[in-house]
C-alpha cells in the first residue's frame, strides 16, 4: 500500500491527497485532488533584539510579485513579536505568534481578522505560554505550546512540560488539551495518535517524540540517541520522520526515520537542516550552522530515490525555510540576507528573500520578504 506523508508543521497536505472541506468549510473533511494554488504566504518572525514585529509576505503567482506586511495592511495592526508558524485549513488561516501568546485566525483569502485567541486565556496562564507550531485534522486545529517548560543553560538543566491544545474550527473554542514533553515544536496527527517533537530546547536532557493516544491521552514517548533536538515530525503509514537539529557538535542535524514507531531502530536518512514536502517527496536543504548550503535535494519515500538539484547554492546566504507547493510542485527556499554592516554574517534584522524553483530545480524567480522568514504556507485549494 502506498504511503503518503500525513503531516508536517507547515503545510500538511500533499499533491496526491489534499485535505479540503465541505461548503461551509467547518464540517467534516475529506480528501480531494489539489487543482488550484494562487500563491504563497511567507511567515516572517521579525526580530526581538531589534524590536521588529513579525509580518506576512504574499507571493502572487499571477502577477509574480510579492507584497509585504499583508496582515498589517488588511487589519491596521501588527501581528506582534515572533510569528512562528501558520496553516491554512478550510477557509481560515491560523497563525501562531509565540511572544504574544496568540493564535490569529484570519480569512484565508482576504486576511481579515476573524478572531485573536489569547492562548493564556484559552488554556490557562501556565499552559498557554509560547504557542509554536500547528497542524489540523478532522475539523480540529492542534497547536503546541512551551507551557511550563524551563531551562537553565548555566547548569544545563531543564524541566516542566509543554502542551498541545485542540481548537474546534467552528466555535474557535478549546476542545481538549494534551500534555507533551519539554519545549514541544512540530506536531502531526495520524493513526488516531498525536505526534509531538519535544525539543527540550536543545538541552539534551529529555528530548523525545510524544505518541499520544487521542482517545485516552496516554503518551508513549519515543526516545533514541539519535533524537536529541527534534523540531519537525511527519507520519507516513506507520513510519515517523523527524527533522532533528542535532547537538551542534557531535551529532549532526538530519532527517531521522523511526520505522514502525520503534525508537530503538531510529536511523538517519540524510544530513539536512530544513525540510518540506509535497506528496511522497521530501525536499531538503543542508545549511550547517547557518552557512551557505552544501546540498539541495528531494527524496522519494516510496522509491528511496534521492535527486540532487544542480543550482547555484552560493546564492543563498542563510536558508531558513524550504517548502514545495502541493498543487504546482514548485519549490521555494526562504533565506536571510547578508548583514550590510557585518559582511559575512546573516542579517537577522533586515528583510529576507525567497527563491522560486521549478519541480526540476530550475530557478524561476526571486522575491523579497519580511524580516526572519520562518515558514511558507500555500494558498492551495480544490474547486
Amino acid at each position: 500500500m502506498k504511503k503518503y506523508l500525513l503531516s508536517f508543521a507547515v503545510l500538511l497536505m500533499g499533491a496526491a491527497l489534499f485535505t479540503a472541506c465541505n461548503d461551509d468549510n467547518d464540517g467534516p473533511y475529506y480528501p480531494f485532488p489539489v487543482v488550484v494554488s494562487d500563491g504563497a504566504y511567507v511567515i516572517c518572525g521579525g526580530n526581538m533584539g531589534s524590536s521588529i514585529n513579525g509580518s506576512l509576505t504574499y507571493i502572487d503567482y499571477a502577477t509574480q510579485t510579492a507584497a509585504q506586511n499583508q496582515f498589517m495592511s488588511k487589519n491596521g495592526r501588527s501581528l506582534g513579536m515572533t510569528v512562528n508558524d501558520a496553516i491554512i485549513y478550510g477557509n481560515k488561516m491560523y497563525i501562531a505568534v509565540t511572544n504574544e501568546n496568540t493564535i490569529e485566525v484570519v480569512d484565508a483569502k482576504t486576511l481579515e481578522s476573524i478572531k485573536q485567541i489569547k492562548t493564556t486565556d484559552l488554556m490557562g496562564v501556565e499552559r498557554g505560554v509560547s504557542p509554536r507550531h500547528l497542524t489540523a485534522s478532522e475539523g480540529k486545529v492542534y497547536f503546541s505550546t512551551y507551557g511550563s517548560s524551563v531551562s537553565d543553560f548555566g547548569t544545563g538543566t531543564s524541566g516542566g512540560n509543554g502542551y498541545v491544545a485542540v481548537l474546534d474550527t467552528v466555535t474557535l473554542g478549546l476542545a481538549s488539551t494534551y500534555i507533551a514533553g519539554r519545549y514541544p515544536e512540530g506536531v502531526a496527527v495520524a493513526n488516531g495518535h498525536l505526534y509531538v517533537a519535544n525539543s527540550d530546547y536543545g538541552m539534551l536532557n529529555e528530548p523525545s517524540i510524544s505518541v499520544i493516544d487521542l482517545k485516552t491521552g496516554i503518551d508513549s514517548p519515543i526516545k533514541s540517541d539519535k533524537i536529541v533536538n527534534p523540531m519537525t515530525v511527519a507520519v507516513a503509514g506507520s513510519d515517523i520522520y523527524v527533522l532533528d537539529m542535532g547537538n551542534y557538535s557531535t551529532v549532526m542535524g538530519g532527517l531521522r526515520l523511526i520505522p514502525n514507531r520503534m525508537g530503538s531502530e531510529t536511523t538517519t536518512l540524510f544530513d539536512c537542516t530544513h525540510v518540506g514536502f509535497a506528496g511522497t517527496n521530501i525536499y531538503a536543504v543542508n545549511s550547517v550552522y547557518g552557512t551557505n548550503p552544501t546540498e539541495f535535494f528531494s527524496y522519494n519515500i516510496l522509491t528511496g530515490e534521492k535527486t540532487t538539484y544542480q543550482v547555484g547554492l552560493d546564492r543563498f546566504f542563510n536558508p531558513n525555510v524550504i517548502a514545495a507547493d502541493p498543487a504546482t510542485g514548485k519549490i521555494y527556499i526562504a533565506s536571510y540576507n547578508e548583514n550590510p554592516s557585518r559582511p559575512g554574517k546573516a542579517g537577522y534584522a533586515v528583510n529576507g528573500y525567497v527563491a522560486e524553483y521549478s519541480p526540476s530545480g530550475e530557478l524561476l524567480n526571486t522575491y523579497d520578504c519580511g524580516v526572519g522568514p520562518n515558514a511558507i504556507v500555500f494558498n492551495a485549494y480544490w474547486k
